[in-house]
């Protein structure tokens, strides 16, 4: 590839109509002819000093920038298209026309269309990820049920205003996604194990509570439970994991009732019962007490008598508001 551009400067005083003359530095060989004089990067013209090492590291790395460019431009492109109409409508076509080059360009920095759903999916996850991060770290290290509370309640207050990133990290899989819908649900898997499992984990250590004993697991749980210990490298016991886990299937079948609008309208308002289940979770480790409800809720919540988890006894707890 060359790039021409008009030159006046004091190199080509010299160029003569119809000759070819080579500068006195760089790799640029200067061309005239018709009266026009015109610089052509020349690759073959050996420079002085080295320079086309220079030379070569200046245009990799803008190649590489512009690569990148286009992947962001891609993705930025196919994330429109989602949330304001759903990954059903994404299309090669669509984000082509969207970044303004042909379909088959698209080919150059992607697989296929399932490939950018896939790098579409990763900035989403590390967008949500970062935020549920930025909530724990805003709690003290001490304060075991804060740092499990704040990032549920993001969670949630996120999938609302991301209905329809939440329907392609969490929803069915669709004809858009393919078969990386697969890669897309083990990758936040881990992400959200890395960040609630360490929470878990520094509970764990420090407030141990009751759990079932490995040999009281159904083997089937037990078996996939030991997997999934190995695959996110939380580091509990099974019958804590078995806690952890239920957990995240309360409060992600909650966030999923009220985004998907199964209760609504009959239950427009559902940040109450949210925080019932908030509370009535971090009660099964122990931590009700510690619970308070967020600012403005307007309401007492007391959590039922319920049937623990692990031990089948029956317990209480408060919250106050601030």
């Amino acid at each position: 590839m060359t790039d021409e551009v008009d030159h006046g400067s004091a190199d080509t005083a010299a160029a003569v109509p119809g000759q070819s003359n080579v500068a006195g530095r760089g790799g640029t060989q200067y061309i005239t002819g018709g009266g026009d004089v015109k610089t052509v990067n020349v690759f073959v013209v050996l420079p002085e000093h080295g320079r086309g090492d220079y030379d070569s590291a200046c245009v990799l790395s803008r190649r590489e920038r512009l690569r990148r460019q286009m992947s962001r431009d891609v993705r930025t492109a196919a994330r429109d298209v989602i949330t304001r109409q759903g990954v059903e409508a994404l299309t090669l076509a669509e984000i082509a026309r969207r970044v303004g080059v042909t379909p088959a360009a698209l080919y150059r920095h992607f697989d296929d269309l399932g490939d950018i759903v896939r790098h579409t999916a990763r900035d989403i996850v590390t967008e949500l990820t970062q935020q549920l991060r930025e909530a724990i770290a805003g709690e003290r290290e001490t304060d075991f049920a804060a740092r499990l509370i704040a990032p549920s309640r993001v969670f949630r207050r996120w999938a609302l205003a991301h209905r329809q990133e939440f329907r392609l990290l969490f929803g069915t899989p669709t004809v858009a996604a393919g078969v990386t819908h697969t890669d897309v649900t083990a990758e936040w898997v881990r992400e959200l194990a890395a960040i609630w499992g360490a929470e878990h984990m520094r509970l764990w250590a420090a407030r141990p509570y009751p759990i079932l004993a490995d040999a009281d697991l159904d083997p089937r749980v037990r078996r996939q439970i030991a997997d999934y210990r190995a695959a996110t490298g939380v580091e509990l016991p099974l019958g804590a994991l078995v806690v952890m886990l239920s957990c995240w299937r309360s409060l992600f079948g909650q966030v999923a009732l009220e985004v998907f609008e199964h209760l609504t309208p009959l239950i427009a308002d559902q940040e109450p019962m949210f925080e019932m289940l908030v509370l009535d979770l971090v009660s099964r480790m122990g931590l009700g007490a510690d619970y308070r409800a967020p600012e403005g809720l307007g309401c007492r919540l007391v959590a039922q008598p319920s049937a623990s988890l692990v031990t089948g006894r029956r317990g209480t707890a408060r919250a106050r508001a601030r």
